[in-house]
């Protein structure tokens, strides 16, 4: 995994994929660990989303433990 998703989760399995196409410029899959931490991918429509990571959300009330999302509208 690209070093922006934390080590410890990094080992974990993805127990459920969602695909979410925004009609536009933008394609997003959100991957839920088993630790229950969210990892949102961007990526363009058509290609092999999974290039970026948008932001990684913590098991824990949906903390951010990513710091700061770089989109404010997620």
């Amino acid at each position: 995994m690209p070093a922006a998703v934390p080590h410890h989760l990094r080992d974990q399995e993805v127990t459920r994929q969602i695909s979410y196409n925004d009609r536009e410029d933008a394609e997003y899959v959100y991957e839920i660990l088993v630790s229950g931490a969210v990892v949102v991918w961007r990526g363009k429509p058509g290609s092999d989303v999974g290039g970026e990571i948008e932001v990684v959300y913590g098991a824990t009330a949906w903390e951010n433990v990513q710091g700061i999302p770089r989109r404010d509208t997620l």
